[in-house]
């Protein structure tokens, strides 16, 4: 099994988003459980949040929110912001994210495509210059956050994906 996803008869398979296996990608903070280095934890009478201790991109982000269809998923284009780190929450729903590393190449190419679920609680941030997809809805369409400076002369527009489109599974 691959880092982001094993490779299934017909495309990839989208593992948990965890620090080790998201590692070539960026970071994880998952902001409920257990304590986890860089968050800080509070909690009062039936509540209780986390918080990022440091600021969680370089950049001055901007908030955003896209609206997205769910499964099945089929990536065939992807984007990447060079200057930027670029933070993807859920809202409600968990996502699965298909992501390419970094490289000077153009375009991403599909046998580096890996896939991650992002669950409700879970933050990703994309180091800078990762190629990547919009997240999809694992159970159905869906919406999520993100934050990213929006200025970043870096940034690649849509992308083809060279030797593509990769079919993108969550296992059952």
């Amino acid at each position: 099994m691959s880092a982001g996803g094993r490779v299934a008869a017909d495309g990839i398979v989208a593992l948990p988003a965890d620090a080790e296996s998201f590692a070539p990608f960026g970071r994880v903070f998952k902001m409920r459980g257990d304590e986890q280095q860089g968050l800080v934890a509070t909690e009062g009478l039936g509540w209780s949040d986390a918080y990022t201790a440091d600021p969680i991109t370089r950049e001055t982000p901007s908030l955003g929110m896209t609206v997205t269809p769910g499964l099945p998923y089929e990536c065939t284009q992807m984007e990447r912001h060079r200057n930027v780190e670029e933070a993807l929450m859920p809202g409600a729903d968990a996502l699965v994210l298909a992501v390419a590393e970094a490289s000077e190449s153009a375009p991403p190419r599909a046998e580096n495509v890996r896939a991650f679920i992002i669950e409700p609680g879970t933050v990703v941030v994309l180091h800078p210059g990762v190629w990547h997809d919009a997240c999809r809805g694992v159970a159905g369409p869906t919406a999520y956050y993100w934050l990213a400076s929006c200025v970043d002369s870096g940034s690649s527009p849509w992308t083809q994906l060279e030797g593509g489109p990769v079919k993108v599974e969550v296992a059952a």
